[in-house]
């Protein structure tokens, strides 16, 4: 194999398919990165036999081949390298790289030993605007846990039906759906997947505001495509049943209350100081045109700030995790959001004007808990409920 790339074309393509590459303690050959030189071009292949990534490269090819390298070692020196054009050149087992005056010799492992790309035959193939699918992520990823044993929580459950996708994630505390309308469907109008977070976090960052994405999905497997940057990766689904989330989203509510975004984010900040440890909950008191956001640590005090509203309903009381709002209103597009509250124990659900299409829910602390813990000895106390904390 013989091939020269502009550097930021190869670093580029490094970087959109090195993190499907196996960590440690895998098989050896899965470290490594696939380079397919054809007269066309050189594909880039990367896996850890659940998720695989492709990229296609411009290049000028002199000699076809394929030979593996390390995908750590390779994009470190990539990122190193002055701004001009890579030459990769392959003899035997060995890998040259070129660059100006800078030369590396690579050890590599045979390219016969790397797995194979999965065949897809899709039962279902629908195409979406690239800004679709990133608006479905952004209004959806957040809510995932980081991690969690239920293995179905680890993933956004896709699920097409009359013509709309809906995506939803949600860790039990906190919940994002947001929907949109494929450009294109062919096959079953009913499919649901669930994709896991780790392969929709690369694709969301690969994803641009101009172009298409194509999705592929069997009865194992789904894939994305993005034509515009050759890019592919097909990923196994995770197997299981996704909760009923439809039950949790109340049907109707009695208060909906419109709310600065930034100004509620910067006092919920500044009460997050002295937010008690074990549910790291602020408390909102809605009284008419204000609302006053409190937070009392049993150890080292309290707080309390207030915020001019637009509110003439009956006065009411409503505590959260403040982490859950942050994450809330980090992801809302709009300035103002809209909290629309059933009861103060009953799951909340904010809204932006500007996508009627998306609702993020976060589920309430219990006031009353937060009050019979006041009462309670705090010698000792503290002590358990951060042991709790940490299993």
């Amino acid at each position: 194999m013989k091939a020269t790339f502009p550097r930021q074309t190869l670093m580029s393509g490094i970087s959109l398919v090195e993190n499907a590459v196996a960590g440690y303690g895998t098989l050896p050959i899965l470290s490594n990165l696939l380079f397919e030189a054809t007269p066309k071009g050189v594909d880039l292949v990367g896996t850890d036999l659940e998720c695989f990534a492709r990229v296609g490269l411009e290049a000028r090819v002199e000699e076809a081949g394929r030979i593996t390298a390390p995908a750590k070692t390779l994009a470190e020196i990539v990122r190193l390298l002055p701004d001009d054009n890579v030459a990769i050149v392959t003899s035997g087992s060995r890998l040259t790289l070129t660059c100006g005056r800078n030369v590396y010799h690579l050890a590599t492992m045979s390219a016969e030993d790397f797995p194979d790309w999965p065949k897809v035959e899709a039962s279902t193939r629908l195409t979406l605007r690239q800004a679709d699918l990133k608006r479905l992520l952004d209004n959806t990823l957040f809510a995932m846990p980081s991690r969690d044993p239920r293995r179905v929580l680890m993933g956004t459950y896709f699920h097409l039906a009359e013509n709309r996708l809906t995506c939803v994630a949600t860790d039990g505390r906190k919940l994002g759906k947001s929907s949109a309308q494929p450009a294109k469907i062919e096959g079953p109008g009913e499919v649901s997947a669930i994709v896991p977070g780790r392969v929709l976090g690369e694709i969301k960052r690969a994803l641009g505001e101009e172009g298409e994405v194509e999705l592929a999905v069997t009865e194992k497997r789904i894939a994305f495509s993005l034509p515009n940057l050759s890019l592919t990766y097909l990923t196994a689904l995770i197997d299981g049943k996704f909760p009923q989330y439809e039950a949790v989203i109340p049907a109707s509510f009695k208060r909906t209350i419109d709310l600065p975004k930034a100004i509620l984010d910067e006092a919920i900040t500044r009460a997050a100081v002295l937010a008690e440890r074990r549910h790291h909950s602020v408390i909102l008191s809605f009284q008419p045109n204000e609302l006053a956001i409190k937070a009392e640590s049993f150890e080292e005090g309290s707080y309390e700030g207030v915020l001019e509203i637009q509110f003439g309903g009956e006065a009411f009381r409503i505590a959260f995790n403040y982490n859950y709002l942050h994450d809330v209103l980090k992801v809302a597009p709009d300035a103002t959001v809209r909290m629309k509250v059933k009861e103060p124990a009953a799951p909340v659900v904010f809204e932006c004007e500007s996508d009627a299409e998306t609702l993020y829910l976060v589920m309430p602390v219990r006031i009353a808990d937060l009050e019979e813990e006041s009462d309670e000895p705090e010698e000792g106390d503290d002590e358990e409920a951060d042991e709790d904390d940490e299993a």
